[in-house]
């Protein structure tokens, strides 16, 4: 049965692999730079927790749970323009403009000294930082095949600052100066990011077709190689509504929407309380920062060997995205059950089996960028996604009471339910795939893989993939 992660193309297998290479040499940086950073300056806030900001801003009760939150508030409210926007303005142009302006915005964190200051600055991180997240995924099927996109998903939605996060800030926190710690985060963060800000939006392509690394040969060559995906390399076309109910009437789109929640109430706990429940096991604010490393570790190797699993065997990301979550969730309930004082390291294991909960995430975003076609689509599910995400994260941190520190009951109570949930709906989708499949193999007969022009026909007429009956979703 034809599974939609392979089929024969007039691009050599030698071609194939330098823009392959090319490709992994110039693009993949840029987008793990950017996606690195955006998840570095977002989770900034929780080391400077650590280092005494939550003292320093006079924050009480619930308010450095509203931070968390706050963010998510500015990310919601520009995903509508964001939608938009990735219809008409250049992707790549987009991206670095927004990586600057949030660097910007980040240093203006060390300038609040009340709740007020800070709310207004981590809601307008949010209103820049909300475009990344679905341009990433459109870059994501705009440049790789299928088969391709699981493990450079993996690799740009990394933990990389998860780990050097924490080894960053132990090192800022042994600087010294004049300012308090927490300062120097954000104001070494933020000049770091503006920096990057300028390299990508003249460094990163909009499109495979105006690739400065490519001739133009390999610009060519590169389109027909990307033929196959039967998603569309061109982000510019007319906004279609057509698409946009296609999309609503999709029952994956509601699984997806619910796994998309649950998990991001599980990352709003990770990324906001992670270096909080790790102080409460009682070392010092410079060896929390440390020992918060192994988490984002654990979480980056296992999503590195998942996601070459799938380059492999195909139609495996479902099993995996469920087996994932069982260590997330044998973690959750270690942390929930064992007492810190007897059982410390053992309670501290539990911790670092959460880092599993990001396997599931990546493997649903390459699912989503290998299974929808059509740009009105693509634009409006990738967005989709962030506003999911954005909720996820905006009910997250109100989980975490300040009157449960450090054992937060309630918090990891609630993730270990949306472990459960995020692997139903993993279960779910693969089953409603596989059936549409077959739907499609018994109506349209079995796609034929010789038709290499169909490619271009799905670009220029704009088809989605429920439109195309030649297309087969993997799962």
């Amino acid at each position: 049965m034809f599974n939609g992660d392979a089929g024969s193309d007039p691009v050599t297998d030698a071609l194939n692999k330098k823009l392959r290479w090319k490709t992994d040499l110039v693009i993949l940086p840029l987008i793990v730079l950017t996606s690195t950073l955006a998840f570095l300056d977002k989770n900034g806030m929780a080391y400077a927790a650590v280092y005494g900001m939550k003292t320093d801003a006079h924050l009480v009760g619930q308010e450095y749970s509203w931070l968390g939150s706050i963010f998510y508030f500015g990310y919601l409210a520009m995903e509508f323009p964001t939608m938009w926007l990735l219809t008409r303005v250049p992707v790549g142009k987009f991206v670095g403009v927004c990586l600057f302006t949030w660097g910007g915005i980040l240093c203006c964190m060390a300038a609040c000294n009340s709740f007020t200051g800070l709310v207004a600055v981590r809601f307008f991180l949010g209103v820049f930082e909300a475009g990344i997240l679905p341009s990433l995924m459109i870059m994501n099927s705009m440049w790789y095949r299928r088969e391709e996109q699981p493990l450079r998903t993996a690799l740009w939605y990394n933990t990389f600052a998860g780990i050097f996060g924490g080894i960053l800030s132990y090192a800022i926190g042994k600087m010294g100066g004049a300012l308090a710690t927490w300062k120097y985060i954000f104001l070494i963060y933020g000049a770091v990011t503006m920096g990057a800000g300028i390299l990508v939006t003249f460094a990163l392509p909009d499109s495979p077709s105006k690739a400065w690394f490519f001739n133009t040969e390999e610009r060519k060559a590169a389109i027909i190689r990307l033929a196959q995906n039967q998603t569309g390399v061109d982000s510019h076309k007319n906004w279609k509504i057509s698409q946009v109910l296609e999309a609503l009437k999709d029952p994956k789109y509601w699984v997806v929407a619910v796994f998309v929640i649950a998990q991001s109430i599980t990352n709003a706990g990770v990324t906001n309380f992670n270096p909080l429940i790790i102080s409460g096991y009682g070392f010092s604010a410079s060896k929390t920062t440390l020992m918060a490393t192994p988490q984002a570790a654990v979480a980056l190797v296992a999503q590195v060997i998942c996601t070459t699993l799938t380059f492999y065997v195909p139609n495996i990301r479902c099993i995996l995205w469920v087996l994932s979550t069982l260590p997330a969730l044998a973690g959750a309930i270690m942390i929930h059950v064992l007492d810190i004082a007897s059982a410390r390291t053992a309670s501290l294991a539990g911790v670092y089996l959460m880092g599993f909960y990001n396997v599931s995430w990546v493997l649903v975003l390459s699912l989503q960028t290998s299974n929808t076609a059509g740009m009105t689509k693509k634009s409006f599910v990738s967005v989709s996604i962030a506003i999911f995400y954005a909720t996820g994260n905006i009910i997250g941190p109100q989980f975490f009471r300040t009157s449960q520190a450090p054992t937060y009951e309630l918090g990891i109570g609630a993730m270990l339910c949306c472990f459960a949930i995020m692997a139903a709906m993993g279960v779910l989708y693969g089953i409603l795939v596989f059936l549409e499949n077959e739907r499609r193999n018994r109506l349209f007969g079995y796609p034929d893989k010789d038709r290499m022009t169909l490619g271009f026909e799905i670009e220029m007429l704009d088809q989605t993939d429920g439109q195309n009956t030649e297309f087969r979703y993997v799962y």
